[in-house]
């Protein structure tokens, strides 16, 4: 049981899958056709996968810009990511969650 518990809050902790799944669910909701549902969530994953995809070409884009920027000026910086704080907020919030609600001990 323990298992199946976790496969489901890895598959659920995955951005995209999360987000068609919340879609998925407008579009019944909306009484649309299964093909209409199927190709809604489908373009939903591949979107938010390109959109992220997208992100990471532009951060790392300007990861040199920081090195230029501490060399011409003598200052030190950060590229704030976003990814990274989505990341620790999930691992946080996400197992914080999971456990005051009683459905299991260790996400």
């Amino acid at each position: 049981m323990q298992a199946i518990l976790n496969f489901i809050v890895d598959i659920l902790s995955q951005p995209a899958i999360l987000v068609a799944l919340i879609a998925f669910i407008g579009l019944i909701v909306q009484k649309k056709p299964a093909a209409t549902i199927t190709s809604g969530t489908i373009k939903t994953i591949l979107g938010f996968l390109i959109l992220s995809a997208g992100a990471d070409v532009v951060v790392r884009s300007l990861e040199p810009f920081g090195k230029i920027f501490q060399h011409a000026f003598g200052v030190q910086g950060i590229v704030p990511n976003n990814e990274a704080i989505v990341s620790l907020a999930l691992k946080d919030f996400g197992t914080n969650s999971c456990t005051h609600h009683g459905l299991w001990h260790d996400c």
